[in-house]
């Protein structure tokens, strides 16, 4: 069940928990706060008190110490004035002193000529008695013999010390205080004599200890270096050891290496349940010069500071709950004071919401607040509500124009009522014009269905059906000028087809350009354009009464599938207004159409024309095509077999010749070994490289090169010679291009083998010079010339070793260039031989590896197979740098073919063994 309160009540609650959740939050906030704050100020001050404490028994202790060390330095030079060191030390006494007694020992083996003895010694003393009044002791002691008090275990230490508690015995005391003493050696012509001494009571330190916590939360204590505990605030504890009373700080803190450190120590105990209960905090100091260090420790207890802390807190949440309280009773008057009014206003807002607007009461609520303005606006909207209501009436009676005027901008329902009242006032109007409108469709409507029946009339004849759709148009419009215009051959332009009421001016310019006049800015834009303030210059419309401007000016693009057919042109002296214009544009894109398609049926007869004379000239073809049938099935066949036998002599060239294949664009696809070993590269730089690609082409170059790829992809081979640097050797590569077909006749790619030529290069180039007379030619003996202007090879001559294929294909089966050639390799052929077999023996590897490919290209254009695989194999050997002891038997191997090959290169040059 849903509980409904009332708005005082939860404005009383609604309060009163935020405060007191805040109040709390808040205060526990600063209680924990406090309680941090406390602890810390508790750490800061005991930091601060024991500084100050320690300072004070440092004070004591030192000035005891510096009297006596004073005494001592004195007494060093007037040891033989005794009288006067007996007043001197007795001056030392001060009546508000501290220590209870302040004494010398002198040993007299030391201060005694006449004393024999190693013991014995002389006490000087001034001391209080019970009734704390100074008096004067001097006594002999231990004259026959050292005896074992604390006394004679501190003489072999020879330096300032402290002593542990004892007991006092000195005389008229009927009790023996406990004290300690602080010593100071006395020397004597550089020699250790005795001691000088303070003594202090232990019950006077503990007065001072208790004076120092009284009224303090914690506990002070004052160590002896051993851990003897000589003054603590807990009398009952003082004197004892702590090793004995508090094993927990003796072994889990370490309390004794604290006290001799030297050092401030701070430390926190907790208790079994882990939490902090003590803060100690500890200054180990040393008693003046000696090798001693006392410590004062405070332990503060931090569990009575939470306490304490948890007291205030619990005062502060009384108040609390006090505070709320008085809240509370302020609150609930406070409420009261709003809710009341608000249920009179409610009151009447509910007979508002339920249409009751008869007999409504207004408020008279005069205040100056908000509760004011409540009951000033719930009666300006009962007011306002009457107003709505009595002009509702009116306008339901069908009084339009009765005043009425709203609240303001914001008065939505008064806006809306004048809304209304404008709108029926607006609904005539708008009926009006939907007839007009209705009018215009049905106008439109039957010009769409005139210009149907036009187009179908005559679809045959531009010219015709063009002149029936403007002569339509122009009188469907009621206009007094149109024309067609058409884009010409070249699309450029527009020519005057069909017009009506045209000038001869206007007549005269039947070619439009773009952007010649409104009809070129169509062209140009293919957008409808429309004036209606026509310039004096605009072109005239011409009638049998004369000429005169038009009072307005449509041209529409005649658009089909997004090409320009052409633009029409109207022209009237009347009006032309948005619905006729729309009408226009609509069937302009019928009209562009049907055009359109007139010109494609004339185009389609002209072509079906040409067809049938084609297919006349097909069937006198047919017949010798079908005798070509044969020929080019035996063609294909014999296509066929020259493939395989092409691809068997790639195959072959592949091994010996440097080969590129490219496809028909000219990029490479592939590049053998041989090639690669010319250009010194790898396969990956070159492939996908264009033909050409590194080359510099002028204008000129580039056109003899897209002329020889023609050539190529037009089946044709080509030729060219290619001069390659590589490092620093050099290359004359003649390159033959030859079109590879498939078995269908498409050229697939471009084949290119290589002939090394670089030797003939160089021959060509010796035998130039010797023509210019350069360089003297080799004198040769008379029946090894070759007669002067005749080939005396025999190039179908049966050879056993050299073959002359390659040779052939150079210099394209010429006998004088290959007798050349040949002439000069049998000239210098066994002497490079010979160079490269005393390379060998004196293993110059580097020479022999350069004289080995120029030997290896030579043997392969007189293809000596043999000897060029054994110069591949010792050019391999050389590069790995593995088996070098394999070159002499492979050069003699090629030594023994090469004296065959000799043989056979003399009878082939018809020169004399």
């Amino acid at each position: 069940m849903k509980i409904r309160l009332r708005l005082s009540v939860r404005m009383l609650l609604s309060i009163l928990v935020v405060a007191g959740a805040v109040f709390y939050v808040t205060l526990e906030i600063i209680g924990r706060n406090f309680k941090k704050n406390a602890s810390v100020e508790t750490r800061q001050l005991n930091d601060i008190l024991i500084q100050k404490y320690t300072a004070s028994f440092k004070l004591l202790f030192d000035g005891g110490l510096n009297q006596i060390r004073y005494y001592s330095q004195w007494t060093e030079n007037n040891r033989n004035n005794q009288p006067m060191l007996d007043q001197t030390l007795g001056g030392l006494i001060d009546p508000n002193a501290s220590y209870m007694a302040i004494w010398e020992s002198r040993h007299l083996a030391v201060t005694d000529s006449f004393w024999e003895k190693t013991h014995g010694r002389v006490l000087t003393a001034f001391y209080k008695n019970e009734q704390n009044q100074w008096e004067n002791k001097i006594d002999t002691l231990n004259r026959y013999g050292e005896g074992n008090d604390w006394y004679s275990s501190l003489t072999e230490l020879e330096r300032e010390t402290v002593s542990e508690i004892y007991n006092h015995d000195w005389p008229d005391y009927t009790s023996q205080p406990k004290v300690f003493s602080l010593l100071t050696p006395i020397k004597w012509k550089n020699q250790f004599a005795g001691y000088a001494g303070i003594d202090f009571n232990l019950s006077v330190i503990q007065q001072k200890i208790d004076s120092l916590a009284l009224g303090q939360s914690f506990d002070l204590v004052l160590f002896s270096d051993r851990g003897t505990m000589l003054a603590h605030s807990d009398r009952e504890l003082s004197g004892k050891l702590i090793s004995e009373t508090d094993t927990l700080l003796a072994n889990q803190y370490q309390i004794l290496d604290r006290i001799q450190s030297g050092t401030i120590s701070r430390f926190t105990i907790t208790d079994t349940q882990g939490n902090d209960s003590t803060y100690c905090t500890l200054v180990s100091f040393p008693i003046g010069q000696t090798n001693t260090n006392w410590a004062l420790m405070i332990e503060a207890p931090l569990d009575s500071i939470n306490k304490k802390v948890d007291a205030t807190i619990i005062t502060v949440h009384k108040i609390e709950l006090v505070g709320l309280i008085i809240m509370a009773f302020i609150i609930l008057v406070f409420s009261l004071s709003i809710t009341i009014p608000l249920k009179k206003a409610r009151r009447v807002l509910k007979r508002l919401a339920l249409g009751n607007m008869h007999g409504i009461v207004r408020l008279k609520i005069k205040r100056d607040d908000e509760i004011g303005d409540i009951a000033r606006s719930v009666n300006e909207v009962v007011d306002g509500l009457e107003r709505v209501t009595e002009f509702a009436e009116n306008i339901g009676k069908g009084n339009y124009e009765y005043e009425f005027i709203p609240l303001g901008k914001n008065d939505i329902l008064g806006n809306a009522v004048i809304d209304m009242r404008d709108s029926l006032k607006k609904a005539k109007i708008e009926e009006i014009n939907r007839e007009e409108e209705e009018k215009h469709l049905e106008w439109t409507s039957q010009g769409i269905n005139l210009f149907n029946r036009v187009l179908r009339v005559d679809n045959q004849n531009i010219k015709g059906l063009t002149y029936e759709v403007i002569k339509a148009i122009t009188l469907y419009m009621e206009a007094h000028m149109g024309g067609i215009y058409l884009t010409t051959t070249d699309d450029n332009s527009l020519e005057l087809v069909s017009y009506i009421g045209f000038t001869k001016e206007k007549y005269n310019k039947k070619i439009i350009e773009p952007g010649d006049g409104v009809v070129g800015r169509c062209i140009q834009e293919k957008e409808t354009i429309f004036i209606n303030d026509i310039p004096d210059d605009f072109d005239k419309i011409g009638s049998g009464l004369g000429s005169s401007l038009p009072k307005a000016v449509l041209v529409v693009p005649l658009v089909s599938n997004q090409n320009l057919i052409g633009v029409l042109e109207i022209a009237s002296v009347n009006d032309i207004f948005p619905y006729q214009i729309a009408f226009v544009e609509r069937i302009a894109e019928t009209i562009a159409s049907t055009i359109a398609a007139v010109k494609t049926n004339a185009r389609t007869a002209e072509l079906l024309d040409k067809a049938k004379k084609q297919a006349e000239e097909l069937e006198q073809q047919e017949e010798e095509m079908r005798q070509n049938m044969e020929e080019m099935q035996a063609t294909q066949e014999e296509a066929t077999k020259r493939e395989n036998e092409l691809q068997a002599l790639i195959k072959g060239y592949e091994k010996m010749l440097p080969i590129i294949v490219y496809d028909t664009k000219g990029k490479i696809i592939d590049i053998n070994d041989n090639y690669l070993r010319i250009l010194k590269g790898t396969k990956a730089q070159y492939v996908g490289k264009q033909h050409k690609a590194d080359s510099f082409m002028s204008d000129p170059d580039q056109q003899n090169h897209n002329e020889f790829w023609a050539q190529l992809n037009g089946g044709f081979a080509q030729e060219l010679v290619e001069y390659i640097r590589s490092g620093k050797e050099e290359y004359w590569i003649k390159e033959q291009f030859i079109p590879v077909r498939d078995t269908s006749g498409l050229i697939t790619k471009i084949l290119c083998v290589g002939f090394d030529i670089t030797e003939l290069k160089k021959t060509e180039s010796k035998l130039q010079q010797i023509k210019e007379g350069i360089i003297t030619p080799r004198t040769l003996d008379s029946d090894q010339k070759a007669p002067a202007g005749v080939a005396v090879i025999d190039l179908n001559m049966q050879l056993n070793y050299i073959d002359l294929t390659y040779l052939k294909m150079v210099y394209k089966k010429d006998p004088a260039k290959i007798y050349n050639i040949l002439k000069l390799y049998f000239d210098t052929l066994p002497g490079q031989l010979q160079e490269v077999m005393d390379l060998s023996k004196s293993r110059d590897f580097n020479k022999l590896k350069s004289k080995i490919n120029s030997l290896k290209t030579k043997m392969n254009y007189m293809g000596l197979k043999m000897i060029y695989e054994n110069l591949r194999e010792i050019e391999k050997l050389l590069a790995e740098q593995k088996n070098m002891a394999d070159i002499p038997g492979l050069l003699r191997t090629i030594s023994n073919y090469w004296s065959l090959a000799y043989i056979e290169l003399k009878k082939l040059l018809h020169i004399s063994v």
